[in-house]
């Protein structure tokens, strides 16, 4: 019988286990109940009414789990949610804007067809009286829906092993062996090594890349891409690698471990550095990427960082002679106020209006330098996922910067404008189009082909942007 229907019998079997034992909720009362700490809440969770969705939540650490919740629909569907919570304190609650919900149908000989009905969706989960309530913010019509602790992870896991379900152990090689720490400033902690990560897919429906991550050579405290390429994996997350292969950490922990290392993107395809310190030179980074079968890596790249030049000494001009200017770098710069975005660029800018912005991002800050100038905006954790750019010297590729591979390229015409997109052929990652002598450029997760912005949309920013 195919094992991923036999996956979902089982998760069924949960919630019948669950209704006859009655079991009852050992977790926290509320998230302040003695601090808040994600490991307390591991476990699964079973619909209170029906019995029939089921929550499985895992913690990463005490403020970050990996949640996948089971909804049947039928015997023939089923409704799978991929998501990472985190611990919001402010709102007291487990809160998420990058679920996966996919749709999933069995033909009589139980074979599975997937329909991706929304990724990058937004929800939250509070605990009160022991029990876990569930919105889904992407499709608010669901209602809130309430689940009861049913058993730990142990008693899940042997419950998929006594039902012959394989637990699957990632490939040697590809990554997965090695320990993900959350280092201690000033002090690596000492492991022992893995096999580096092969740049091959691995057997039994895992992830497979397409492309890996290049070696980069980059200024002490410039920028540089690292960018993937991949098929069938619904998670991705870039690790770090240090020089003596000793240390492996996620880019949330190297943010840490690197304070004035700027990390965006670190969740996407296209992960950017910014501000490169010397303490980098000699890592590596690479991706992991992860569906329900496990995960891939990519093969890892190099990061070689050099010192930057030494100021060149500007003679005293005499007195007789006046004075050059010496040349200024055009370096980017950074406020939120727009008027001194617009001084510093040297350029007219109405940035787009907030009701075009998709659901779950906010703004950022305005980025420039002469002669161009961009908005930006962020998801819940503060990554760049979103930028509109406007220059007087570059146009298309050169002003937006995105240099990935993309399956379609196609033209759409809005008012007049000839509108250059870069995607799916249906949502684009990156638009760009030319007024008078101005350059245009939207771009909204870069390098994550099928989760750009529609004609619809793309029309919005057109509209407003000037």
């Amino acid at each position: 019988m195919n094992r991923k229907r036999i996956l979902c019998m089982v998760l069924s079997l949960v919630c019948v286990v669950t209704l006859l034992a009655g079991c009852g909720s050992t977790k926290p009362e509320s998230a302040q109940e003695e601090g808040f700490n994600m490991k307390s809440l591991e476990g699964v969770y079973t619909e209170e009414i029906a019995h029939r969705g089921t929550i499985v939540l895992t913690a990463v650490d005490e403020q970050t789990a990996a949640i996948t919740v089971d909804w049947p629909g039928s015997a023939a569907t089923r409704g799978s949610w991929d998501l990472t919570g985190r611990y919001d304190a402010e709102r007291q609650a487990i809160v998420y804007n990058d679920a996966i919900y996919i749709e999933k149908t069995f033909n009589e000989q139980g074979a599975e067809s997937d329909k991706v009905v929304y990724t990058r969706g937004s929800g939250v989960f509070t605990l009160d009286r022991g029990k876990l309530f569930w919105t889904d913010e992407t499709q608010p019509e669901r209602g809130l829906n309430t689940f009861v602790y049913s058993m730990s992870l142990d008693e899940y896991r042997s419950a998929q092993s006594s039902s012959e379900i394989p637990v699957v152990t990632p490939a040697p090689g590809d990554g997965s062996a090695l320990p993900v720490v959350t280092p201690v400033p000033g002090a690596l902690p000492t492991v022992t090594p893995a096999p580096a990560p092969s740049p091959t897919a691995a057997p039994g429906g895992f992830p497979i890349i397409k492309k890996s991550p290049t070696d980069e050579t980059v200024q002490e405290g410039g920028t540089a891409y690292f960018v993937a390429k991949y098929a069938d994996a619904i998670w991705a997350v870039w690790h770090f690698r240090s020089p003596d292969g000793q240390t492996d950490m996620t880019y949330e922990a190297a943010a840490s471990y690197f304070p004035t290392l700027n990390i965006i993107n670190g969740m996407y395809s296209t992960m950017k550095l910014e501000n490169i310190p010397m303490a980098l030179n000699g890592w590596r980074v690479y991706c992991r990427y992860t569906n329900n079968n496990g995960s891939t890596d990519t093969a890892s790249a190099l990061i070689t960082v050099t010192a930057a030049p030494a100021p060149t000494a500007t003679p005293v001009p005499a007195p007789t002679v006046a004075p050059t200017a010496s040349p200024v770098v055009n370096e980017w710069r950074e406020s939120t106020d727009l008027d001194t975005a617009i001084q510093g660029s040297g350029l007219s800018f109405s940035p787009p209006l907030d009701v075009v912005i998709p659901e779950g991002l906010h703004f950022k800050t305005y980025r420039y330098r002469s002669g161009i100038i961009e908005a930006d905006y962020a998801n819940a954790l503060g990554d760049t996922v979103l930028f509109v750019r406007k220059a007087n010297s570059l146009f298309g590729t050169d002003l937006s910067g995105d240099y990935n591979s993309y399956s379609t390229s196609w033209d759409i015409t809005l008012k007049g404008l000839t509108v250059h997109c870069l995607g799916d052929g249906i949502t684009s990652n990156t638009s760009t189009y030319t007024v008078g002598s101005y350059g245009y450029a939207i771009c909204f997760n870069i390098g994550l082909e099928g989760s750009g912005l529609d004609p619809d949309q793309i029309n919005s920013f057109v509209n407003c942007i000037q």
